[in-house]
């Protein structure tokens, strides 16, 4: 059986809408082997009651994209899935399982690929490089799909930076949170986020949270999404008076994600806890850190 772990994923971080995300310190793990024939999946953790064990199951969907396009002659496969990210809060579980299968399957096909080649084939599955590009890489990661090829560049965060999220007690599916966008938009709002997406990119790069501060805002998708997350408003009040640098929806929501300094991440942390597992109980908040390597082979 091979293993992969492959990372959580936050999107967006504010302006970089579909382009930019970022790796976390929580992850589903893939097991895969080749049988002799048929098809079996075991899951355990989070959805494991209610996500298929069949072909329509998304691990075996990218899987068997793979072996397609590689034009390897599978005989029969057996699945294992070891969920910890949970599913529609806009942390990408979905990209999570769908690297985690190409990695397996590149194995299995011993085709060799490397990460970029992954992350290509990833690329025409997902179609926005915002989460896939961070699960295969680790790291920051800014990207674009240019047909075929995902173009990226990965960025390493400091040493002292941390991020702190609430993870709300309910799905938020990413088709929902595209339809509420406009379909149309002010050119001002698009130069307001292509020059805060620079900036942002910069100021990660190079430790100046001053600067992060006071770029990471948005005007295409958060002021639209935040209707569908009735935490919003508190979230951003609570974190910005505990020592946050900057917040935002975490992809599509309904997780809300806060970058802070480590020294500050326990008093983030505390404020978050102490008035939202009020509001709901099974509301979470959780201290991830950036994850720097991507995908990784695990046992």
């Amino acid at each position: 059986m091979i293993y992969y772990k492959v990372p959580a994923t936050t999107a967006n971080m504010g302006p970089g809408f579909d382009s930019m995300g970022m790796a976390l310190e929580l992850y589903n793990k893939l097991g895969m082997e080749e049988t002799g024939s048929g098809l079996e999946i075991k899951m355990q953790g989070i959805g494991s009651d209610t996500l298929p064990k069949d072909e329509t199951n998304l691990c075996y969907k990218a899987a068997k994209y793979f072996f397609d396009k590689v034009n390897y002659p599978l005989k029969g496969l057996k699945i294992e899935i070891y969920n910890q990210i949970p599913i529609a809060r806009g942390l990408g579980s979905s990209s999570s399982i769908i690297v985690g299968a190409l990695m397996c399957a590149n194995e299995i096909a011993k085709t060799n690929f490397d990460k970029a080649q992954i992350l290509n084939i990833s690329g025409e599955i997902e179609n926005h490089p915002d989460n896939i590009a961070p699960a295969v890489m680790g790291g920051i990661v800014v990207g674009a799909v240019e047909k075929t090829q995902v173009l990226y560049k990965k960025v390493l965060p400091k040493d002292d930076l941390s991020a702190v999220c609430l993870i709300p007690n309910y799905e938020l599916k990413t088709e929902d949170a595209r339809k509420i966008l406009p379909k149309n938009l002010e050119r001002a709002d698009a130069i307001y986020n292509i020059s805060r997406t620079a900036l942002v990119v910069l100021a990660l790069q190079t430790g100046d949270y001053d600067l992060l501060t006071k770029a990471c805002h948005d005007k295409l998708h958060q002021p639209y999404r935040k209707k569908l997350i009735k935490e919003y408003d508190a979230f951003m009040k609570i974190t910005m008076e505990n020592g946050s640098i900057a917040s935002f929806i975490s992809g599509s929501g309904s997780t809300l994600m806060s970058l802070c300094k480590k020294t500050e991440e326990q008093k983030i942390f505390n404020g978050l806890k102490t008035y939202f597992l009020e509001q709901d109980k099974n509301n979470m908040v959780k201290i991830l850190k950036p994850q720097l390597d991507g995908a990784i082979k695990a046992n």
